[in-house]
């Protein structure tokens, strides 16, 4: 082979991997607009009272629904993801959404997991951990973390599932209420408590 034919090889070759790496480098910015899809909703928070699903009057708000950050009533709409209850030993149960439901009705999937940090503390979610549905008996002041399955995000690409914190601040054994606070981040995959639009 002459060498004016390995300078042309040569500068072809470079040439391909010029064009490769271009390739390359477009593809991961076309992956990034893809994945990196910013959120669209501030985080919500509230705090109020909610009664002990087990002999709340008629109507009464008994749970929390996260992505819209209200106290709503735990019946057969299903419109919650955590019932609160008080049982027979004056201990305060946190009851995901399964719990509460039938086998034969269509609900969603809601994790729950202890904090050792105080509620003010807690400015993000983490995504592991998660105890899935099941019921949890916690104390006041004790910072809860919420995963929750929202049907929302079953065809999102940022993510599954929506995070959220509360806290019992106190209950009324007699009267079978509870003071709680709250905060979620409603955007898909998104995890900070923090005012605003999140950026992560």
């Amino acid at each position: 082979m002459s060498v004016r034919s390995l300078a042309t090889n040569r500068t072809a070759r470079r040439g391909m991997m010029v064009l490769a790496a271009g390739a390359v480098a477009t593809a991961a910015v076309a992956c990034k607009s893809l994945t990196g899809v910013p959120a669209g909703l501030s985080t919500v928070a509230d705090s109020g009272t909610v009664y002990a699903i087990n002999g709340a009057p008629s109507g009464a708000p008994t749970a929390v629904h996260m992505y819209t950050g209200s106290r709503t009533a735990a019946d057969a709409s299903f419109f919650f993801d955590v019932a609160f209850d008080i049982d027979a030993s004056g201990h305060i149960v946190l009851l995901p959404q399964r719990t509460v439901a039938s086998g034969l009705t269509t609900t969603h999937g809601v994790g729950l997991q202890k904090s050792v940090q105080n509620y003010a503390d807690v400015h993000s979610a983490i995504k592991s951990g998660y105890r899935a549905d099941t019921a949890m008996i916690v104390s006041t002041n004790q910072t809860i973390l919420v995963q929750v399955q929202d049907p929302a995000c079953a065809v999102s690409i940022s993510g599954t599932s929506i995070y959220g914190k509360l806290v019992i601040l106190s209950v009324d054994i007699a009267a079978r209420t509870l003071q709680v606070q709250y905060a979620a981040d409603p955007n898909c995959g998104f995890l900070s408590f923090d005012p605003g639009i999140p950026k992560n």
